[in-house]
């Protein structure tokens, strides 16, 4: 059987090139002939913690990009040759490999005009956004793109960390979904950025007068809020100075235990993004279905940082220094697998 060549991780904190066999896909998958995966803070989790490591060889990267190499027997709308991204979950078929299996349901067409390398930075991050916001905080899904006549569309809703990778897909689906009233905080320097993606407002975060500038800024306390970072200081931030109206609510993405240290009227949801399949309302729709609809309408990718220098070993040894570092803001950390 036909073999490649790949870097995964060895055992924890090693890296190595290991081979794998090429798949065959079963009636509802396909595989994926990849040319772009990504490198973000959960796969260095996973080499220097063996944070949600199984066993080894450990492979990298919740993204892909690349062409349709082969079509399972139940997939009529795919054919070999398509331009695809996929959203690979863990800890099965990752994305940073030559060939990669996938069910049918975390993989959609891009148009010709969209580079794969842009394209990669899309499925991770517009997931993480989109069940966020009309899952986990319960907004409505509009029936069409951009929505029109949204309910309490003037709501005040904060974005902390607008600038991250995820934090410029929610402010994004926020301004598609009908909501005007959207306080992004992030650094100053991302202010015009932001505001072209639809915020309404932008808050330095090293504002010494944050809380006033917030309130300010919303026309009052704020309902909701999404922390894309989930630090102990952006926490202490948002609970000592962002003052919520009652009953509100904070998601974001670190561990439950932190609820101890809010008010008991503030009601604390950890997103857990690759449990999205238990919603059957996106199951099976928010990759093939929602994605292309809103990429059609405008959604952004993210900003790229591109490593496709030297071998795939030397790109990803660099690529994980790049993480450990901590240079890589506001941008995907993108890596070249195809040749």
């Amino acid at each position: 059987m036909a073999t490649y060549d790949l870097v995964a991780a060895t055992a924890p904190g090693q890296l190595g090139v290991v081979q794998d066999t090429i798949p065959e896909p079963a009636e509802d998958q396909v595989v994926i002939r990849v040319e772009y995966s990504t490198l973000s803070p959960f796969d260095l989790y996973n080499l220097d913690r063996n944070f949600f490591v199984f066993k080894y060889p450990h492979v990298f990267g919740v993204t892909a990009s690349g062409t349709i190499a082969k079509v399972g027997s139940s997939v009529p709308d795919l054919s070999v040759g398509d331009r695809v991204i996929a959203l690979p979950f863990p800890p099965g078929n990752k994305g940073l490999q030559a060939y990669t299996l996938q069910s049918r349901s975390v993989v959609t067409k891009i148009p010709d005009s969209l580079p794969l390398e842009k394209a990669v930075t899309y499925p991770d991050n517009f997931t993480t956004a989109f069940f966020t916001l009309f899952n986990q905080l319960d907004l409505p899904i509009p029936d069409e793109w951009p929505a029109k006549d949204t309910p309490n569309s003037v709501r005040p809703i904060l974005v902390y960390g607008a600038g991250s990778t995820s934090g410029q897909h929610t402010i994004q689906l926020l301004k598609y979904a009908g909501y005007t009233n959207v306080v992004a905080v992030a650094s100053k320097k991302h202010e015009q950025f932001l505001e072209t993606l639809g915020a309404a407002h932008v808050v330095d975060y090293n504002s010494p007068s944050f809380a006033e500038d917030v309130i300010m800024a919303a026309g009052g306390k704020v309902e909701l809020v999404v922390d894309s970072i989930s630090l102990p200081s952006t926490f202490a931030l948002i609970k000592d100075e962002a003052s919520m109206e009652t009953d509100g609510e904070l998601v974001q993405e670190a561990p439950k235990e932190i609820q101890d240290t809010f008010p008991e009227n503030v009601s604390l949801i950890a997103v857990s993004t690759f449990f999205f399949q238990k919603d059957k309302r996106l199951a099976d729709t928010l990759i093939p279905v929602f994605l292309p609809k809103l990429i059609g309408i405008g959604l952004q990718p993210n900003r790229v940082r591109l490593l496709n220098h030297a071998d795939l070993l030397t790109r990803v040894k660099d690529g994980f220094d790049l993480l450990r570092q901590n240079k890589i803001s506001g941008e995907k950390l993108v890596i070249k697998v195809g040749q």
